[in-house]
């Protein structure tokens, strides 16, 4: 059974096997820096919340969610508490059928018991059982929801000067005029930058922001109330308004979702004990 720390797990691009799974526990803070595999991963946290960069693309990852991150893509996992991920690399040249993009995605009890078993698995060639179950696997990924709410990011160096001070403290009440005055620019020059090379307007950039970290503050354990106030809202019920208009959910059913994806994957734990 492969478990590692995050600081001993072998480079997963050399490894014989055109799958190997590792499963990792890893204290906080933690920051993997900026890394790019030959192989595309299948990143999972089972416990803890990890936000994670692919490319110019930014997602917090709760126990329901999973990044794809395809071969060759540049990523970066980040967590302030400890938390516990697996992790599944696939040679390229041994799978057709891969996402070719960086996607986050949904993950379902059936592929959640899937990436935590095939984690677990010795590094050896799979058996006829074992691959049957990869096959299953591949099906999953394909079909698996991708979540809307991943974070897209600008290139410009005004814009990062701006996306660096909010991602530090999305609750940061600083107007667009006062942000485009520290970045350089007008008011005006900032939000046509944003919808260019973001496909969002500022106003709907600091509103996803807003969601992703609502969804990070949520999933480690803070409360409706705090994490309104962490984000800016004088009103919790303001905040619980935008949180469902956007997501579809209250931030008490989010909670929930999270709360029986963990229950759901203990049970798994203990039958396969």
């Amino acid at each position: 059974m492969p478990r590692y720390l995050s600081t001993t797990a072998p480079n997963p691009d050399t490894l014989p096997v055109p799958l190997a799974g590792f499963a990792i526990d890893t204290p906080a803070p933690h920051d993997s820096g900026l890394h790019c595999h030959q192989r595309a991963q299948l990143l999972y946290a089972v416990s803890g919340v990890l936000q994670i960069q692919v490319n110019n693309l930014c997602c917090v990852l709760p126990p329901h969610m999973a990044a794809w991150i395809p071969a060759g893509a540049s990523h970066q996992a980040q967590a302030t508490k400890p938390f516990a991920y697996r992790s599944l690399y696939f040679d390229p040249a041994a799978f057709t059928r891969l996402p070719a993009k960086a996607q986050i995605l949904a993950v379902d009890p059936l592929l959640r018991e899937l990436i935590v078993r095939i984690a677990e698995w010795p590094l050896a060639p799979a058996d006829p059982c074992q691959q049957r179950l990869i096959e299953v696997l591949l099906d999953e990924i394909q079909n698996a929801p991708v979540a809307p709410l991943s974070l897209p990011l600008p290139e410009d160096r005004r814009l990062l000067r701006i996306t660096a001070l909010l991602m530090n403290e999305p609750g940061n009440p600083a107007t667009l005029d006062q942000l485009a005055t520290q970045a350089g620019a007008s008011s005006r020059t900032i939000n046509r930058l944003f919808q260019n090379q973001t496909g969002l307007s500022f106003s709907a950039w600091r509103q996803q922001l807003k969601i992703m970290a609502a969804r990070r503050y949520l999933a480690e354990g803070m409360s409706i109330t705090a994490t309104a106030v962490a984000l800016g809202y004088a009103q919790e019920s303001a905040f619980i308004a935008m949180f469902r208009k956007v997501t579809g959910k209250t931030p008490g059913q989010f909670k929930q979702s999270g709360l029986e994806a963990i229950q759901s994957l203990a049970n798994f734990a203990e039958t396969a004990i």
